[in-house]
């Protein structure tokens, strides 16, 4: 699998003890299809979902389409896109770091695609994790050059004593 995730160390948060995060973003973007170009399960429509974890690695909650916050609003997602048709990002996940539950100790940004679409079938497929204050864009993976998958881990935050550290998720997952 290429490695398209566009990150370097210099950029990395943890090796910058100066950042400190407070609010994240994560933005998902396609293009729809030309008329005609799907066939049988119509057009692609990818979600994204930010998954939380405590310290032994359990899952706490699942933001996604369907479940647009956390229980205590923490983490936010904007809404199902189900064609892409957006100029922008076509859905948002905002994560207010400082409010999150104490029993969080991670988590991860996830695309999946909810009508078996692979990544390679969608047009203009990318998303980025960014700083919501400064704008400061962290990961920006070009998910069509990830083939045939269907989902893909695209960042993990952690809880550090010194603060929030972001890191790219490197494994796809089928």
């Amino acid at each position: 699998m290429r490695n398209n995730c566009h990150t370097s160390p210099k950029d990395s948060v943890s090796a910058n003890r100066e950042v400190d995060l407070k609010e994240i973003v994560m933005g998902l973007h396609w293009h729809p299809q030309e008329p005609g170009a799907s066939v049988g399960r119509g057009p692609a429509n990818l979600d994204a979902l930010c998954v939380l974890f405590d310290e032994e690695g359990c899952v706490v909650e699942v933001v996604h389409p369907g479940r647009p916050s956390n229980a205590n609003g923490s983490v936010l997602h904007t809404g199902d896109s189900p064609t892409g048709a957006s100029e922008w990002d076509d859905e948002r996940i905002f994560v207010f770091l400082e409010a999150l539950p104490d029993s969080v100790d991670a988590l991860a940004f996830v695309v999946t695609s909810a009508n078996g679409h692979v990544f390679s079938e969608v047009p203009g497929a990318s998303c980025h994790v960014s700083d919501r204050i400064t704008e400061r864009e962290w990961i920006r993976l070009d998910l069509a050059a990830l083939g045939k998958h269907r989902e893909h881990w695209v960042a993990t935050l952690r809880r550090d004593p010194a603060g929030w550290q972001i890191s790219p998720g490197a494994q796809a997952v089928k």
